[in-house]
């Protein structure tokens, strides 16, 4: 999806193209590319969960083809939204039946991880009982361990989520359900957007902001770094502000999402972009992952912005290029090279 969205024209192929030709290792499938996918035979699209299970399992086959064809791997298929501590129980056995689906496609897709990122229904729709949502994932988790190999499950805290908003609760979620297949998805950008940047206020930034980010990093390193085989998948990313504070009557306000959930949509950038106005922390924040926490595996640039949903056929290669300086820059700032190829034969995802 970083790479340019199915709904703007961008196929899959075209994005896939433009990783094999920077040099990326991996990409993570989004659930729109299947859909998109599965669409192209058919005068009237029907939604992905509606079509029968044989013609997921097609899409899912080619688009795992696709990927092969072009030597990439597909890291993990995501996100499965709006998943634990729903206070509606039936609907809860709904979504846990269309996980038991999930876990199907990311076998057929060949992967062995999902990503869940944290809820951001409404407070009324969703529980604030760490244990009840602890519990929902555990039942995930023992589905998952019933494949072989297993299915993994990576939880992505979000700055724009409503209970698990920062990584700490994110890990004490991880700590109670106590499964191997069930970690974190550390995202440099959620880390940030809700401990040091607030897109509601003039400057960005929320005050102390600088500190609040020491501290967190200090309590990852203690917390983390003896169980960094938790850490499944990192995502990074920055952001810029917003064109005007998001606030009820400014041109990006919707009283249907919060603040930063329409920011974090909107407004992102690959780290390393501070020409493009990218003002987050990052930097110290993968330091303390990758340097400090010892984290290895699988680090995917992330991006959203408004420039994914342009048309223009460019796109993806513009993007994808992007993403390959970004990686230069980061394994240069955590000085885990002396000296990199350049842009175009050496970025990993």
């Amino acid at each position: 999806m970083s790479l340019g969205r199915c709904s703007a024209g961008h196929s899959l192929e075209s994005k896939l193209d433009a990783a094999q030709s920077y040099g990326y290792q991996g990409v993570e499938i989004c659930y729109e590319d299947l859909e998109a996918i599965a669409s192209k035979p058919r005068h009237h699209p029907i939604p992905f969960a509606c079509l029968p299970p044989p013609d997921q399992t097609t899409a899912a086959l080619k688009i795992r083809a696709s990927c092969e064809e072009r030597g990439i791997e597909i890291v993990c298929l995501q996100p499965f939204p709006q998943y634990e501590g729903l206070l509606d129980r039936r609907e809860r056995e709904s979504r846990f039946s269309e996980l038991l689906a999930w876990i199907k496609l990311a076998r057929v897709l060949g992967t062995d991880m999902i990503m869940i990122p944290a809820s951001s229904l409404p407070e009324d729709e969703v529980t604030g009982d760490m244990e009840l949502i602890a519990e929902d994932f555990r039942k995930a988790a023992d589905a998952g361990r019933r494949e072989h190999p297993h299915i993994r499950f990576a939880y992505e805290s979000r700055c724009s989520a409503t209970r698990i908003d920062k990584w700490e609760f994110g890990w004490d979620v991880v700590e109670r359900v106590a499964r191997p297949n069930f970690g974190m998805c550390l995202d440099t950008f959620h880390i940030a957007g809700r401990i040091f940047a607030d897109p509601a206020i003039p400057c960005g930034r929320v005050p102390g902001g600088e500190k609040a980010v020491e501290t967190s990093m200090q309590r990852l390193v203690k917390r983390v770094k003896a169980h960094r085989d938790k850490v499944f998948l990192v995502q990074m990313g920055d952001a810029r502000r917003p064109d005007e504070p998001i606030v009820q009557g400014s041109a990006d306000y919707d009283p249907e999402q919060t603040p930063r959930m329409i920011w974090s949509r909107k407004y992102r950038l690959f780290y390393g972009e501070e020409a493009r106005g990218a003002y987050l922390p990052i930097r110290e924040i993968a330091a303390a992952i990758f340097n400090d926490v010892g984290f290895e595996g699988w680090v995917s640039v992330e991006l959203f912005s408004s420039r994914m949903e342009c048309r223009d056929p460019n796109v993806p290669k513009e993007l994808a290029r992007r993403g390959a300086i970004s990686w230069r820059k980061l394994a240069n700032d955590m000085g885990w090279w002396p000296t990199l190829p350049a842009p175009g034969t050496g970025a990993v995802c």
